[in-house]
């Protein structure tokens, strides 16, 4: 009976000890402290990216049709219809992070902090530089059907194509905050494209009414970038976007974003996938942790 009673009071003690720890902690883990197995690296502002994914050239949705005479006087009626192909893009280059502050944007939300670049722009105008080298895959095809109205015949006739462009993309970037691993990117770009495999550069269309012109090997464009990007892990990213050209500079045409092939015009745009890994910087010693790490340590150990 006597060691019966030991052990009960044992027993109790125990318990009452673990009930003492619960009320310190308050409902908190050690993993609560530590926020689990935490990534203490120290990562670098620069990473690789590498983005890829299909693209798709948008043409009128409308056809377009010319009246005319033939070589020998019939008159006839010319309806071209252009439409897209899909086709594929890849780039690799680097991604560069938290620029320093811009000491004009500072100066202005200091002097009014209400005003729209104290609450919206705040220091940076974009949060992210990247740019890549790589191929760009685009093409098109267009029909064109002529009627002859003097005996109601007609005759169709198409024309397809593929450039195959080598590519320099920089892109900058601006993050919106949606929840602690999502941020909604949007960004201006500027792209270089040179068609190191033009399609070919033929009159399809022999008695086509319309001229019919080729783009130049070389095009230079300003384009936009809409995404949404999730954080894998501290130090790598996963973008999910397109990104639109919305002006050509050279050739202008206009300043039309577009491919110009026969008599037609072919607007690219490019699903993103991009992955982005920031490079781990080489630390001289223990790696202690983040200021933040240290904080919830000594929170830890003030509570054992």
């Amino acid at each position: 009976m006597k060691k019966l009673s030991l052990v009960i009071i044992a027993v109790l003690l125990v318990s009452a000890v673990d009930a003492q720890k619960s009320r310190n902690f308050r409902g908190k883990s050690r993993k609560d402290f530590f926020g689990g197995a935490r990534d203490v690296r120290n990562i670098s502002k620069a990473g690789l990216q590498i983005t890829f994914g299909p693209n798709y050239t948008f043409t009128k949705l409308k056809n377009e049709t010319f009246s005319g005479a033939d070589q020998i006087g019939r008159p006839i009626e010319m309806e071209i219809n252009p439409a897209g192909r899909v086709g594929g893009f890849i780039d690799v280059g680097m991604a560069h992070y938290r620029l320093k502050e811009s000491r004009i944007l500072t100066a202005i939300g200091n002097k009014n902090k209400e005003g729209f670049v104290a609450k919206r722009v705040k220091s940076n105008l974009f949060h992210r530089v990247d740019w890549g080298l790589g191929f760009n895959y685009l093409g098109g095809k267009e029909t064109t059907t002529i009627r002859n109205l003097t005996n109601g015949g007609s005759e169709e006739m198409t024309g397809k194509f593929y450039n195959g462009y080598l590519t320099g993309r920089f892109t900058a970037d601006r993050f919106t905050l949606i929840s602690e691993n999502w941020h909604l990117e949007t960004g201006l770009g500027i792209n270089f494209n040179y068609a190191i495999l033009p399609g070919g550069k033929t009159n399809y269309a022999a008695n086509s009414l319309v001229e019919q012109k080729f783009q130049r090997n070389f095009m230079t464009q300003l384009h936009a970038h809409v995404a949404f990007d999730y954080r894998i892990r501290k130090g790598d990213y996963l973008s999910l976007g397109v990104y639109i050209p919305f002006a050509g500079i050279y050739e202008m045409n206009k300043l039309k974003p577009t491919i110009q092939w026969y008599s037609s015009n072919y607007w690219p745009a490019m699903l993103q996938v991009k992955w982005i890994h920031h490079f781990t910087k080489k630390s001289k010693g223990c790696n202690t942790g983040t200021e933040e790490d240290k904080k919830r340590n000594k929170e830890y150990m003030q509570n054992r």
